[in-house]
């Protein structure tokens, strides 16, 4: 039996990267999926296909997570098409790599509430919605090193990935009483975002710090890591920012 077989898993973020890897390998596990991207619709189409190869039903859809109708529209499409939910992947995000003293307020209230407030109001909505009523649940959410780190440009970026940190935490505790598990996963992989930062970093410093940035390895060598958190085996772990990183962080 397929480890994921019977469950059902939201992922945002889902178009391209981390996001997609992720959503294949849960379908290939046999998890039915519900996927979600924010603006390039060929691309979230691309995964959906993909993922569908593996028989398992795919719904997707673009919406916005770091607007609260939005996510309640997310909880609304899940319950009419699936009924239920056991897993939440807090994936989307976004990234401009900008010198601190050139973000301006409403750069700083985009990436954060992509990041931090899209966490929460997935992690909310679907424990309300499916989770707290099932007592039992997975949520995996994503960081980033700049998180634990300093780093140079993503400021906004790193301050809503130290606050999904603490948020895991914080949920981790209060929702063990429902038997839900909250972890975090704090990846480095080749992605739209690794590359906006060596564009980034080569301009500010030279072509070795973005060939640095750009000697990732594919998101595919993480989905171990977000399956982990998502089946039985994790049950006993909650709380935890799992870094599968290479050893970058070490």
């Amino acid at each position: 039996m397929r480890k994921l077989e019977g469950k059902i898993a939201l992922i945002t973020g889902a178009s391209r990267g981390i996001g997609r890897s992720v959503a294949l390998a849960f379908a290939r596990e046999g998890a039915r999926l519900f996927l979600v991207g924010h603006v390039d619709q060929h691309a979230l189409e691309d995964t959906s296909r993909l993922a569908r190869e593996a028989g398992v039903d795919v719904q997707a859809a673009l919406f916005d997570v770091g607007n609260y109708d939005d996510v309640c529209r997310i909880a609304d499409r899940i319950a009419a098409h699936f009924d239920t939910l056991d897993i939440v992947v807090n994936n989307a995000g976004t990234i401009r790599p900008t010198p601190l003293l050139e973000i301006t307020p409403e750069q700083w209230d985009r990436v954060l509430r992509t990041h931090l407030y899209g966490t929460f109001y997935c992690t909310v909505e679907m424990v309300r919605r499916f989770l707290a009523s099932k007592r039992s649940g997975k949520i995996i959410n994503v960081t980033a090193p700049s998180a634990i780190r300093g780093s140079s440009g993503v400021a906004d970026y790193a301050s809503a990935k130290g606050g999904i940190i603490a948020f895991t935490k914080n949920a981790a505790k209060e929702l063990a009483p429902l038997n839900i598990q909250v972890n975090a996963v704090l990846p480095v992989a080749s992605s739209r975002m690794t590359e906006a930062l060596a564009e980034y970093h080569g301009k500010l410093f030279d072509e070795q710090a973005a060939a640095r940035l750009k000697n990732r390895p594919s998101p595919d060598v993480l989905a171990a890591t977000f399956l982990f958190f998502a089946t039985g085996d994790s049950d006993y772990v909650t709380g935890q920012v799992l870094a599968a990183d290479g050893g970058a962080t070490a």
